[in-house]
C-alpha cells in the first residue's frame, strides 16, 4: 500500500511539474485591439462583396410599411364547393338531416338549418328520396331540394 501511494504521488507532481513547465514556457504576449475607423462607403461595399444589402433608415421604414399593409389586407380565401347526395328513406328526421350536411360540410350551422325548416313548415315535407345538394346553396334552396312544398 505504501508503494502504490508514493507512485500516485510521483505521478500527480510529475504532472503539476509538466504543466507548470509548459505555462512559464508558452509566450503569453497580450493582443491588443487595434481601433480603426471605417468609412461607410467601405463598409457599405465590404458587406455588398459578402452578399448583404444595406438599406438608409427611410429606406427601411418604407419597406417595413409596405409590408404591414400587405399583411393588413387579407387575401380572399376560396372555400372549395362540396357537393353531397342525401339519401333520405322513411323516418328521417330533421335532426338527421342537418347533421348529415353539417358533416358533409354543406351548412356551418346545424341549428340555425333545423330552427329555418321548422319556421317555415319545410319539416312536414320531407321527401323520401335522394337529393343532390352543394356548399353553395341556400338554405332556401336546400329546404326545397329536400322537401315536396
Amino acid at each position: 500500500m505504501k508503494q502504490w501511494t508514493r507512485s500516485y504521488a510521483l505521478g500527480l507532481l510529475t504532472a503539476v511539474l509538466v504543466f507548470a513547465i509548459s505555462y512559464w514556457n508558452t509566450d503569453a504576449t497580450s493582443t491588443t485591439a487595434v481601433e480603426k475607423e471605417y468609412k461607410t462607403e467601405e463598409l457599405i461595399e465590404q458587406l455588398e462583396r459578402e452578399g448583404y444589402r444595406t438599406l438608409t433608415t427611410d429606406e427601411w421604414e418604407t419597406l417595413k410599411e409596405n409590408n404591414n399593409r400587405e399583411a393588413s389586407t387579407p387575401t380572399p380565401v376560396e372555400e372549395p364547393i362540396s357537393t353531397f347526395s342525401i339519401d333520405i328513406v322513411s323516418g328521417t328526421t330533421t335532426d338527421d338531416i342537418s347533421e348529415k350536411l353539417l358533416q358533409a360540410n354543406i351548412i356551418k350551422d346545424d341549428a340555425a338549418f333545423e330552427s329555418f325548416m321548422k319556421e317555415n313548415d319545410y319539416s312536414r315535407y320531407i321527401q323520401i328520396g335522394q337529393a343532390t345538394l352543394n356548399s353553395e346553396m341556400s338554405l332556401q334552396e336546400i329546404a326545397e331540394a329536400i322537401t315536396s312544398k
